[in-house]
This record gives C-alpha cells, structure tokens and sequence, in this order.
C-alpha cells in the first residue's frame, strides 16, 4: 500500500503450459498504481525474450507489437490478461 492509501499494483511470476512443459512467465507493471501495461519476460532459445501487455480502449489487454512476441507463446494472450487481471494488489 502507498504512502497515500491506495493499493499499489505489483510485479508477479506465473507458469503457462508452452510445447508440453511449464514455463515460468515475469510479469512486470509500468505502472504501480493501474493495470494497464506490463513487460513480460519469457525464455526463448536460451534466452529471455522480452514483449509488451498493453489494455486497449476496450479494456482488453493484448500483446503489443508485431513480430516481437514469440511464436510460442502468441497463442496464449487470453490466459496472460487473466493471470494480469488475477494478479495482486496490496
């Protein structure tokens, strides 16, 4: 919680199923105070990729960027937006 009272949004790490194993997928917020764009950081090719998870105009979150996300993980958007959505505040 902040200095003034409001619940502050938090950076968090989650497993996603991706090609048969689970993966531990970072999550970092730009913003401590709303859900609205987040880095993620996943490891691809021995390496950790990085993209954007960016809320539109319609309250949905998306992945920012073409060509910048992984093939791998392209196809589980939905399940990042409800683990952002799912993730803590406090």
């Amino acid at each position: 919680m902040s200095s003034l009272g409001w619940k502050l949004v938090r950076n968090f790490e989650q497993d996603f199923p991706v090609e048969g194993q689970a993966v531990t997928v970072r999550f970092v917020t730009m913003s401590c105070v709303h859900k609205q764009l987040y880095q993620v950081y996943v490891p691809y090719n021995g390496k950790t990729a990085r993209f954007h998870i960016q809320k539109n105009d319609a309250g949905e979150f998306k992945i920012v960027g073409s060509g910048v996300c992984p093939p791998p993980y392209l196809p589980l958007e939905a399940d990042f937006a409800s683990a952002i959505e799912a993730s803590p505040v406090g």
